[in-house]
Protein backbone atom coordinates (compact mmCIF):
# COMPACT_ATOMS: atom_id res chain seq x y z
CA UNK A 1 0.00 0.00 0.00
CA UNK A 2 1.42 3.34 -1.03
CA UNK A 3 1.07 6.53 0.98
CA UNK A 4 -2.31 7.76 -0.33
CA UNK A 5 -3.99 4.44 -1.19
CA UNK A 6 -5.63 1.58 0.71
CA UNK A 7 -5.67 -2.04 -0.47
CA UNK A 8 -8.80 -4.11 0.18
CA UNK A 9 -8.51 -7.91 -0.27
CA UNK A 10 -11.75 -9.89 -0.73
CA UNK A 11 -11.66 -13.70 -0.47
CA UNK A 12 -14.67 -15.50 -1.89
CA UNK A 13 -15.38 -18.40 0.50
CA UNK A 14 -16.47 -21.10 -1.89
CA UNK A 15 -14.05 -20.61 -4.78
CA UNK A 16 -11.17 -19.38 -2.72
CA UNK A 17 -10.54 -16.62 -5.23
CA UNK A 18 -8.88 -13.54 -3.95
CA UNK A 19 -9.77 -10.11 -5.29
CA UNK A 20 -7.85 -7.05 -4.48
CA UNK A 21 -9.29 -3.51 -4.62
CA UNK A 22 -7.29 -0.34 -4.31
CA UNK A 23 -9.04 2.73 -2.86
CA UNK A 24 -7.53 6.11 -2.66
CA UNK A 25 -7.81 8.23 0.48
CA UNK A 26 -9.80 10.79 -1.51
CA UNK A 27 -12.44 8.24 -2.54
CA UNK A 28 -12.79 6.92 0.99
CA UNK A 29 -13.18 10.46 2.29
CA UNK A 30 -15.86 11.16 -0.33
CA UNK A 31 -17.69 7.94 0.55
CA UNK A 32 -17.61 8.74 4.28
CA UNK A 33 -18.82 12.28 3.57
CA UNK A 34 -21.64 10.93 1.43
CA UNK A 35 -22.65 8.48 4.16
CA UNK A 36 -22.57 11.23 6.77
CA UNK A 37 -24.70 13.48 4.59
CA UNK A 38 -27.11 10.63 3.88
CA UNK A 39 -27.32 9.79 7.61
CA UNK A 40 -27.89 13.43 8.49
CA UNK A 41 -30.61 13.76 5.84
CA UNK A 42 -32.36 10.56 6.95
CA UNK A 43 -32.13 11.58 10.60
CA UNK A 44 -33.45 15.10 9.88
CA UNK A 45 -36.26 13.70 7.76
CA UNK A 46 -37.20 11.21 10.48
CA UNK A 47 -37.15 13.86 13.21
CA UNK A 48 -39.07 16.37 11.06
CA UNK A 49 -41.66 13.72 10.17
CA UNK A 50 -42.03 12.71 13.81
CA UNK A 51 -42.50 16.31 14.89
CA UNK A 52 -44.92 16.87 12.03
CA UNK A 53 -46.95 13.82 13.01
CA UNK A 54 -47.06 14.97 16.62
CA UNK A 55 -48.20 18.44 15.50
CA UNK A 56 -50.88 16.92 13.27
CA UNK A 57 -51.99 14.66 16.13
CA UNK A 58 -52.16 17.68 18.45
CA UNK A 59 -54.11 19.70 15.89
CA UNK A 60 -56.48 16.77 15.32
CA UNK A 61 -57.04 16.54 19.07
CA UNK A 62 -57.81 20.27 19.27
CA UNK A 63 -60.06 19.99 16.23
CA UNK A 64 -61.97 17.13 17.82
CA UNK A 65 -62.34 19.17 21.01
CA UNK A 66 -63.62 22.15 19.00
CA UNK A 67 -66.07 19.92 17.11
CA UNK A 68 -67.30 18.47 20.41
CA UNK A 69 -67.66 22.00 21.82
CA UNK A 70 -69.53 23.18 18.73
CA UNK A 71 -71.78 20.14 18.92
CA UNK A 72 -72.55 20.91 22.56
CA UNK A 73 -73.19 24.58 21.71
CA UNK A 74 -75.43 23.58 18.81
CA UNK A 75 -77.39 21.26 21.07
CA UNK A 76 -77.75 24.01 23.67
CA UNK A 77 -78.84 26.55 21.04
CA UNK A 78 -81.35 24.08 19.61
CA UNK A 79 -82.77 23.57 23.09
CA UNK A 80 -83.01 27.34 23.65
CA UNK A 81 -84.63 27.87 20.23
CA UNK A 82 -87.17 25.14 20.98
CA UNK A 83 -87.90 26.74 24.36
CA UNK A 84 -88.30 30.19 22.80
CA UNK A 85 -90.59 28.75 20.11
CA UNK A 86 -92.68 27.04 22.78
CA UNK A 87 -92.95 30.28 24.76
CA UNK A 88 -93.79 32.23 21.59
CA UNK A 89 -96.48 29.74 20.60
CA UNK A 90 -97.94 29.96 24.09
CA UNK A 91 -97.92 33.77 23.92
CA UNK A 92 -99.58 33.69 20.50
CA UNK A 93 -102.33 31.38 21.79
CA UNK A 94 -102.96 33.57 24.82
CA UNK A 95 -102.96 36.68 22.65
CA UNK A 96 -105.40 35.10 20.20
CA UNK A 97 -107.64 34.10 23.10
CA UNK A 98 -107.68 37.65 24.45
CA UNK A 99 -108.37 39.12 21.02
CA UNK A 100 -111.31 36.76 20.62
CA UNK A 101 -112.66 37.75 24.04
CA UNK A 102 -112.27 41.46 23.31
CA UNK A 103 -113.91 41.07 19.92
CA UNK A 104 -116.83 39.18 21.52
CA UNK A 105 -117.19 41.84 24.21
CA UNK A 106 -117.31 44.66 21.69
CA UNK A 107 -119.88 42.84 19.57
CA UNK A 108 -121.99 41.80 22.57
CA UNK A 109 -122.14 45.38 23.85
CA UNK A 110 -122.81 46.72 20.36
CA UNK A 111 -119.64 48.84 20.41
CA UNK A 112 -117.48 49.73 17.45
CA UNK A 113 -114.63 47.28 16.99
CA UNK A 114 -111.20 48.96 17.47
CA UNK A 115 -109.07 49.31 14.35
CA UNK A 116 -106.49 46.97 15.87
CA UNK A 117 -109.14 44.22 15.86
CA UNK A 118 -111.23 45.29 12.87
CA UNK A 119 -112.49 42.91 10.22
CA UNK A 120 -111.21 42.58 6.70
CA UNK A 121 -114.10 43.68 4.50
CA UNK A 122 -112.34 43.30 1.15
CA UNK A 123 -113.85 41.01 -1.47
CA UNK A 124 -110.93 38.60 -1.22
CA UNK A 125 -110.95 38.54 2.58
CA UNK A 126 -112.03 35.50 4.54
CA UNK A 127 -113.43 37.49 7.45
CA UNK A 128 -112.50 37.31 11.09
CA UNK A 129 -109.70 39.04 12.93
CA UNK A 130 -106.97 39.62 10.38
CA UNK A 131 -103.93 39.86 12.65
CA UNK A 132 -101.65 36.98 11.47
CA UNK A 133 -100.42 36.01 14.92
CA UNK A 134 -98.43 32.95 13.88
CA UNK A 135 -96.46 35.05 11.37
CA UNK A 136 -95.73 37.96 13.68
CA UNK A 137 -92.21 38.97 14.61
CA UNK A 138 -91.29 39.38 18.30
CA UNK A 139 -91.51 43.17 17.85
CA UNK A 140 -94.98 42.98 16.26
CA UNK A 141 -96.09 40.52 18.92
CA UNK A 142 -94.90 42.89 21.64
CA UNK A 143 -96.73 45.80 19.97
CA UNK A 144 -99.93 43.75 19.75
CA UNK A 145 -99.69 42.81 23.43
CA UNK A 146 -99.38 46.53 24.21
CA UNK A 147 -102.51 47.18 22.13
CA UNK A 148 -104.40 44.43 23.95
CA UNK A 149 -103.29 45.74 27.34
CA UNK A 150 -104.41 49.21 26.30
CA UNK A 151 -107.81 47.90 25.20
CA UNK A 152 -108.26 45.96 28.43
CA UNK A 153 -107.36 49.11 30.36
CA UNK A 154 -109.89 51.06 28.28
CA UNK A 155 -112.62 48.61 29.32
CA UNK A 156 -112.62 50.33 32.70
CA UNK A 157 -114.10 53.32 30.86
CA UNK A 158 -117.08 51.28 29.68
CA UNK A 159 -119.95 50.16 31.98
CA UNK A 160 -119.17 46.44 31.83
CA UNK A 161 -119.34 45.92 35.59
CA UNK A 162 -122.17 44.41 37.67
CA UNK A 163 -124.08 47.16 39.58
CA UNK A 164 -125.63 44.80 42.14
CA UNK A 165 -126.92 41.28 42.67
CA UNK A 166 -130.51 40.06 42.77
CA UNK A 167 -133.24 39.03 40.36
CA UNK A 168 -134.28 40.92 37.27
CA UNK A 169 -137.87 42.09 37.69
CA UNK A 170 -138.16 44.39 34.71
CA UNK A 171 -136.31 44.54 31.39
CA UNK A 172 -135.37 47.39 29.08
CA UNK A 173 -137.97 48.62 26.58
CA UNK A 174 -141.76 48.72 26.37
CA UNK A 175 -143.51 47.37 29.45
CA UNK A 176 -146.76 47.85 31.39
CA UNK A 177 -146.23 50.58 33.99
CA UNK A 178 -146.74 49.21 37.55
CA UNK A 179 -148.65 52.36 38.60
CA UNK A 180 -150.77 53.26 35.56
CA UNK A 181 -150.86 49.74 34.07
CA UNK A 182 -150.42 51.40 30.68
CA UNK A 183 -147.70 50.57 28.16
CA UNK A 184 -144.66 52.78 28.63
CA UNK A 185 -140.96 52.82 27.83
CA UNK A 186 -138.67 51.60 30.62
CA UNK A 187 -135.16 53.11 30.11
CA UNK A 188 -133.21 50.50 32.04
CA UNK A 189 -133.43 47.26 34.01
CA UNK A 190 -134.72 46.62 37.54
CA UNK A 191 -132.79 44.33 39.88
CA UNK A 192 -134.61 43.44 43.11
CA UNK A 193 -133.03 42.35 46.39
CA UNK A 194 -133.34 43.15 50.07
CA UNK A 195 -132.90 46.77 51.26
CA UNK A 196 -129.29 47.72 51.95
CA UNK A 197 -127.80 45.52 49.22
CA UNK A 198 -124.59 47.27 48.01
CA UNK A 199 -124.75 49.12 44.71
CA UNK A 200 -121.47 49.47 42.82
CA UNK A 201 -120.39 51.72 39.95
CA UNK A 202 -119.86 49.74 36.74
CA UNK A 203 -116.88 51.71 35.35
CA UNK A 204 -114.41 54.41 36.27
CA UNK A 205 -115.93 57.85 36.09
CA UNK A 206 -117.08 61.04 37.77
CA UNK A 207 -120.30 61.60 39.74
CA UNK A 208 -122.37 64.28 38.00
CA UNK A 209 -125.47 63.96 40.21
CA UNK A 210 -126.12 62.52 43.65
CA UNK A 211 -129.34 63.15 45.58
CA UNK A 212 -133.09 63.22 45.18
CA UNK A 213 -134.44 63.47 41.62
CA UNK A 214 -138.22 63.38 41.20
CA UNK A 215 -139.59 59.91 40.47
CA UNK A 216 -136.08 58.40 40.52
CA UNK A 217 -135.90 58.91 44.28
CA UNK A 218 -132.35 58.96 45.62
CA UNK A 219 -130.19 58.65 42.52
CA UNK A 220 -126.55 58.69 41.43
CA UNK A 221 -125.46 59.58 37.90
CA UNK A 222 -121.88 58.81 36.81
CA UNK A 223 -120.27 59.99 33.60
CA UNK A 224 -117.51 57.75 32.23
CA UNK A 225 -114.48 58.63 30.04
CA UNK A 226 -116.04 56.63 27.20
CA UNK A 227 -118.94 59.12 27.09
CA UNK A 228 -121.47 56.75 28.66
CA UNK A 229 -123.58 57.83 31.63
CA UNK A 230 -124.90 55.27 34.13
CA UNK A 231 -127.85 55.88 36.45
CA UNK A 232 -128.51 54.15 39.78
CA UNK A 233 -131.99 54.96 41.07
CA UNK A 234 -134.33 54.29 44.05
CA UNK A 235 -131.38 54.09 46.47
CA UNK A 236 -131.80 54.01 50.23
CA UNK A 237 -128.43 55.58 50.95
CA UNK A 238 -125.88 57.48 48.81
CA UNK A 239 -122.15 57.35 49.63
CA UNK A 240 -120.78 59.74 46.97
CA UNK A 241 -121.02 63.42 46.11
CA UNK A 242 -121.23 65.37 42.81
CA UNK A 243 -117.77 65.92 41.31
CA UNK A 244 -116.31 62.89 43.09
CA UNK A 245 -114.21 60.48 41.01
CA UNK A 246 -115.15 56.82 41.40
CA UNK A 247 -113.49 53.56 40.41
CA UNK A 248 -114.94 50.41 38.87
CA UNK A 249 -116.57 48.29 41.59
CA UNK A 250 -116.69 51.07 44.19
CA UNK A 251 -119.81 51.01 46.42
CA UNK A 252 -121.74 54.22 45.75
CA UNK A 253 -124.94 53.46 47.68
CA UNK A 254 -127.44 50.95 49.02
CA UNK A 255 -130.50 49.47 47.36
CA UNK A 256 -133.80 50.95 48.49
CA UNK A 257 -137.29 51.87 47.36
CA UNK A 258 -137.27 55.66 47.19
CA UNK A 259 -139.19 57.64 44.57
CA UNK A 260 -141.61 56.01 42.20
CA UNK A 261 -141.07 52.45 43.36
CA UNK A 262 -143.19 49.50 44.48
CA UNK A 263 -140.45 47.67 46.39
CA UNK A 264 -136.70 47.54 47.12
CA UNK A 265 -134.79 47.35 43.87
CA UNK A 266 -132.15 49.11 41.78
CA UNK A 267 -133.10 50.79 38.54
CA UNK A 268 -129.94 50.64 36.42
CA UNK A 269 -129.75 52.59 33.17
CA UNK A 270 -127.11 53.49 30.56
CA UNK A 271 -127.17 56.56 28.32
CA UNK A 272 -124.95 57.69 25.45
CA UNK A 273 -125.40 60.85 23.36
CA UNK A 274 -128.80 61.53 25.01
CA UNK A 275 -130.00 58.07 24.02
CA UNK A 276 -130.85 55.21 26.37
CA UNK A 277 -129.26 51.84 25.53
CA UNK A 278 -130.10 48.38 26.78
CA UNK A 279 -127.94 47.65 29.87
CA UNK A 280 -128.32 43.90 29.24
CA UNK A 281 -125.90 44.16 26.32
CA UNK A 282 -123.25 45.30 28.77
CA UNK A 283 -124.26 42.94 31.58
CA UNK A 284 -123.99 39.99 29.20
CA UNK A 285 -120.29 40.79 28.78
CA UNK A 286 -119.64 39.06 32.12
CA UNK A 287 -120.80 35.82 30.48
CA UNK A 288 -118.32 36.38 27.65
CA UNK A 289 -115.45 36.57 30.14
CA UNK A 290 -116.50 33.25 31.66
CA UNK A 291 -116.30 31.38 28.33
Amino acid sequence: MKGDKFQVIVIESELGEIKTYHLSRKKIKAAVTFLLVLFTFVTYTAIHSTLGLRKVASENKKLKEQVAELSSTKKQLSSEVAKLKEERDKTVKELAKRIKIIDSIMKTAGLKTPKALSYDTSENGEGGVYIPLENMSPEELSDSISVIDSLISDFRKYPFGIPTYGRFTSKFGIRRDPFTHLLAFHPGVDIANKPGTPVRVTADGKVIRAGWWAGWGKVVLVKHPSGYITIYAHLRKIFVKPGQKVKLGQVIGEMGSTGRSTGPHLHYGIEINNRWVNPMKFLEVSDVWKK
